[in-house]
């Protein structure tokens, strides 16, 4: 999605050409090293990454832009036409890969999670999001912005933000600030969470309602809850936000086997 004018009604920005050099230094493309491409757009990304990487597999939704792609992509180019949170990733993306990509605002966070997923497959992730969203995922406990998604991440990545572009960086150009996410996925997590599912349940009533207590928010479901937390010296008046992914694994953990 980068380099060219974006169908609105995709609710989609490209980052101008001018722009491309200071992602690609970020990234840093080696030749032996395979990118999955969310969201190619007109190449902008995809040709330097072709030039610089052994491979590139890019997934398109829109159908004319996935086309004017391939059609002048050099052999080490897949284009894949599609949406990245209907189709099958898993299928798409190499082993051992990094993924790419400037994502559309309004469906940042679902595919943030599916990227998640792919973490036994992809060494790294840098996706363009507005900057908002980035900082909610890069943000430590105690932060206002601190949620579910920067949990989930910093369990298996070390996440942060080393660039960020203004409105003018695209067109058309957004309302907000962008940013650059850097997720390096670890080999292993901070924390036993052998079922990520029922974990992820866990943290979504766990913050179901910010200004209220953990206590609060977890006790409808977990009768022995205030056992627990004197059994883990945790204070049940703290606030979800305040509690580190290792926190949370060992509650999680102890309610679970309770």
């Amino acid at each position: 999605m980068l380099g060219c004018v974006m169908p609105r009604r995709l609710g989609q920005h490209f980052l101008r050409g001018a722009f491309v050099d200071r992602l690609l230094d970020v990234v840093d493309p080696q030749p032996d090293e395979v990118f999955f491409e969310i969201g190619p757009g007109a190449g902008a990304l995809t040709a330097p990454l072709a030039e610089s990487a052994s491979r590139v597999v890019a997934i398109e939704i829109d159908a004319g832009l996935a086309r004017r792609v391939a059609a002048t992509a050099p052999p080490n180019v897949e284009i894949v036409q599609g949406d990245a949170l209907k189709m099958d990733l898993r299928s798409l993306v190499p082993e051992d890969s990094r993924v790419v990509g400037n994502l559309p605002y309004y469906v940042s966070s679902p595919l943030l999670r599916r990227i998640l997923d792919l973490r036994d497959r992809v060494r790294d992730a840098h996706v363009m999001l507005q900057d908002e969203v980035a900082r909610r995922i890069a943000s430590p406990p105690g932060s206002r912005s601190y949620g579910i998604l920067s949990v989930l991440y910093a369990l298996w990545a070390d996440v942060d933000v080393p660039l960020r572009f203004p409105p003018e960086a695209f067109r058309p150009p957004p309302r907000v600030s962008s940013a650059l996410l850097r997720a390096r996925f670890r080999d292993e997590p901070r924390a036993d969470v052998p079922d990520l599912e029922s974990f992820e349940r866990f943290l979504r009533q766990a913050f179901a309602r910010r200004r209220r207590t953990l206590e609060n928010n977890l006790q409808d479901s977990y009768p022995k809850l205030k056992d627990y937390l004197r059994f883990l010296n945790l204070e049940g008046s703290r606030r979800a936000e305040t509690l580190g992914v290792v926190e949370f694994a060992a509650l999680w953990r102890a309610l679970k086997a309770g």
